[in-house]
């Protein structure tokens, strides 16, 4: 029944997608919140006021889906994760979730593993086409699959085809195009690039990108314009 109902969300116009999400599904949806043609199987989902998930995306098998004020998942994303009742790994404390922040932002066609819990801190991005964000590894010594989280700091951006291999971003840092990331970052207002991503130098404070605010008409050029960096 569950699943019947969550194939309606798909096509029901947006007031009755608001209906049935919030008197049967137990969503928390903010009335201003839009949620477009996309499959969405997650145990808890709470959307925040102006969030938005656009069409064709398929989120599925996850404890928790939750966006802040102005939080966006635009288009043709693969999210999944794994569920807690699965044996594959044996941390007890994995949390299979996606939370983004206020004005946080995934745009197009990335793929999510939310084996364990990804977050976008408040305005960061996943930004252009083809990321991928992976929170499990197989340990070969150990012969298991291991999880941990990976957290996006506020206001940084991961730019098109990167690959995030169970390792976060900085606060106000900018992963350029193609690039992966292997080991834990720590530096602020730094430009990572390569493969291992590396620090190739410091971002200036004043760059607008680190001072936007929430108005999503803005945020699409700014990201456009990092691609020259």
């Amino acid at each position: 029944m569950h699943l019947i109902l969550v194939v309606l969300m798909v096509v029901l116009p947006q007031r009755l997608k608001h209906l049935l999400a919030r008197h049967v599904l137990k969503w928390e949806i903010h009335p201003t919140a839009y949620v477009g043609r996309s499959l969405i199987l997650v145990d808890k989902v709470t959307l925040g006021p102006g969030s938005s998930i656009g069409p064709g995306n398929v989120i599925r098998d996850l404890a928790e889906l939750r966006l802040g004020e102005g939080a966006s998942i635009a288009t043709r994303n693969r999210i999944a994760g794994i569920p807690l009742s699965s044996t594959v790994f044996t941390k007890p404390t994995r949390d299979p979730s996606l939370v983004l922040g206020d004005y946080a932002m995934i745009t197009v066609a990335h793929e999510l593993d939310c084996s364990d819990r990804i977050e976008l801190e408040d305005y960061a991005v996943v930004a252009g086409f083809r990321c991928s964000i992976l929170t499990h590894n197989l340990n070969l010594v150990k012969d298991r699959f291991e999880s941990k989280p990976v957290v996006l700091g506020a206001r940084s951006v991961v730019m098109s085809n990167c690959t995030l291999l169970s390792a976060g971003v900085p606060e106000r840092s900018i992963i350029s195009a193609g690039s992966v990331v292997t080991t834990p970052l720590t530096a602020n207002l730094t430009l990572y690039r390569g493969n291992p991503a590396e620090a190739v130098r410091a971002l200036p404070e004043s760059l607008r990108f680190f001072h936007r605010v929430g108005l999503q008409a803005q945020i699409a050029d700014e990201v456009a314009a990092l691609q020259d960096l």
